[in-house]
């Protein structure tokens, strides 16, 4: 008889267990903020809006971000396993650093007031309040509030069609990487830096080569 309830009993211990993780996630902003961008990462966009707060225009900013910051995750994991780590800097890491939120929360400062809370990364700049990520407690359980991010501009068609090519061309990127398409991280950093120009409807100079994009090829000496 008990080897018959083994496994029932099991699962509903599981789902007790996931239950209060989900709870204790609630509860705290950094484990809300972490679990908010995972779903970022992995393109779930249900699951990213389940855990942020806002009117509807602010939550639809997030139809634009989530599967352009999936796609250029996918490009990072492409990155890696061609080149690795030196790769991944090379091909995404711009000036804020890469998309590895994740990793920047776990020693982030977090400062709660009420029913709000502030997450400062620890390499952040103390005029720079744009790296800070807000939350707000709403109903017992914190959400990523979405009033702090500007939502101006996102439903401009032309804006919009900016972030769908981004997106695909980091996706396409990425399968180029995965194909051995490029030599080199950098090859395809310029290679798509030149898919973003044309997407723009920025012409190449002719003769622009696998140099910086729009760069020209340096005529030979006689």
């Amino acid at each position: 008889m008990s080897r018959k309830f083994t496994w029932p009993v099991a699962l509903c211990a599981l789902a007790l267990l996931c239950c209060r993780v989900a709870l204790a996630a609630d509860d705290d902003p950094k484990g809300v903020a972490t679990a908010f961008f995972k779903a970022m990462e992995t393109g779930d966009l249900p699951a990213a809006k389940a855990l942020a707060v806002g009117n509807e225009k602010q939550l639809a900013v997030l139809d634009v971000l989530v599967p352009v910051f999936h796609s250029f995750k996918q490009l990072e994991a492409a990155a890696v396993k061609k080149w690795g780590e030196e790769g991944r800097k090379t091909l995404t890491e711009g000036p804020g650093g890469g998309l590895n939120i994740a990793e920047k929360l776990k020693n982030a400062k977090v400062d709660v007031k009420g029913d709000a809370a502030t997450i400062t990364p620890v390499d952040t700049k103390p005029d720079d309040k744009n790296n800070e990520m807000k939350l707000k407690k709403v109903e017992g359980k914190w959400r990523l509030d979405m009033a702090s991010i500007p939502a101006e501009g996102f439903d401009d068609p032309k804006a919009l069609k900016m972030f769908k090519g981004m997106a695909e061309i980091a996706q396409t990127t990425a399968k180029e990487v995965d194909q051995g398409k490029y030599a080199s991280a950098n090859d395809a950093k310029q290679a798509m830096g030149q898919k973003i120009l044309q997407m723009m409807g920025i012409a190449l100079p002719p003769g622009a080569g696998p140099g910086q994009p729009g760069e020209t090829k340096e005529e030979p000496k006689k």
